[in-house]
């Protein structure tokens, strides 16, 4: 069956690719901060798509990898040349990070290394940790930040004294997937609540009705070391243990893109607010709808990076559900149609962002 976010999927990890060129050759060492200290798969996605992309670009595993929890003292054991890839997670801004957050922290400890924030969302919960972060910034002169949406770019433009650019969600890296086999459901939710910008869910469910799934919580037992990443590191890099380390943090952020990949696997049509739930449905061909209040990161996302993917359709409120599920295409026999017609997409001609991307000024 013909795969229509291909052209979206080939699009965004050619970008990665040519990021991350920018910093990294064949060859180099490079560091990898950033794990996700969560169960969320969509986390664990930007991991394994940058894991990958900088693989294929050096040839080689980090040198080092760290969470944003761990101490950062192990980098001075590196070579100096070596750049410091953040993997997107929280919001730069966060506030529950504030001024501890891994950033600031990389910047003042590392003020002659190069830092690279890959495609990151970029929202300040005060004024005070904007300042902050302008000013860690700014000191720092190595710092290079990369925004994946809209709003974020022109934030980052405004107020940091640094490289910018905008590019796609790291999870990208990945590449088109293939579905488990799984019982066949019509429509399934995954939301994760949203403060102020929730849309009423069960206004939703009550237009179209499905099992809702927050899928943030997979079991704890796919973080465990395991001896296949331990054999698999020795056979390819001798019992180096970064090497070791840097090889069991890809196994467990491909166990929790799998878990989440099990989840969306039966629908055929799925009704998310999150990103990753997105981009996931994206990479698997999924035909869904991304809800979200006007002006969100999210529709920011789809209008100019992944909207010409006819897999996607933008609800703002449980009122528009049914007409954005009606555009939907749908699969029959191995072919798509839409609104009753077979679709004959051609995947030979790449198609241009629909709102063409910065690039670093």
């Amino acid at each position: 069956m013909h795969h229509l976010g291909e052209v979206v999927i080939r699009r965004q990890k050619e970008k990665l690719i040519e990021i991350v060129r920018k910093f990294v050759s064949r060859g180099q060492p490079y560091v990898l901060i950033n794990f996700p200290s969560n169960k969320d798969p969509g986390h664990h996605a930007s991991w394994l798509g940058l894991a990958i992309v900088l693989r294929e670009v050096t040839g080689r595993l980090p040198v080092l990898t760290g969470s944003a929890t761990q101490s950062i003292d192990e980098i001075k054991t590196t070579p100096g040349d070596a750049p410091i890839f953040i993997c997107g997670g929280a919001d730069l801004g966060d506030a529950q990070a504030g001024r501890d957050d891994v950033r600031y922290r990389l910047m003042w400890k590392y003020p002659d290394r190069t830092i690279i924030q890959m495609p990151q969302t970029i929202h300040f919960a005060n004024e005070s940790l904007k300042e902050y972060a302008k000013r860690t910034i700014g000191r720092h002169r190595n710092f290079f930040c990369m925004t994946r949406d809209r709003q974020s770019f022109e934030l980052a433009k405004a107020n940091f004294d640094c490289d910018v650019e905008a590019g796609p969600d790291t999870a990208f890296g990945m590449g088109a997937l293939k579905p488990f086999e799984a019982d066949p459901l019509r429509v399934l939710y995954v939301m994760q609540p949203l403060g102020e910008d929730e849309v009423d869910i069960a206004k939703a469910r009550a237009i179209v009705d499905g099992p809702l799934t927050n899928w943030i919580n997979g079991p704890n037992s796919l973080s465990r070391m395991r001896k296949s990443s331990v054999v698999k590191s020795a056979l390819r890099h001798g019992f180096s243990r970064t090497e070791m380390i840097a090889q069991h943090r890809q196994d467990v952020a491909a166990r929790y893109v799998d878990y989440g990949v099990k989840i969306l696997s039966g629908a055929q049509r799925i009704i998310t607010n999150h990103l990753h739930g997105h981009i996931l449905c994206l990479l698997l061909n999924k035909p869904h709808i991304a809800v979200a209040r006007d002006g969100s990161n999210l529709h920011d996302v789809i209008g100019s990076q992944t909207g010409d993917s006819p897999l996607v359709e933008k609800a703002t409120n449980a009122g528009e559900l049914l007409a954005a599920m009606s555009r939907l295409p749908y699969e029959l026999g191995g072919t798509w149609y839409k609104s009753s017609k077979p679709m004959h997409p051609s995947p030979a001609v790449p198609a241009p962002d629909l709102i063409p991307q910065p690039s670093i000024v």
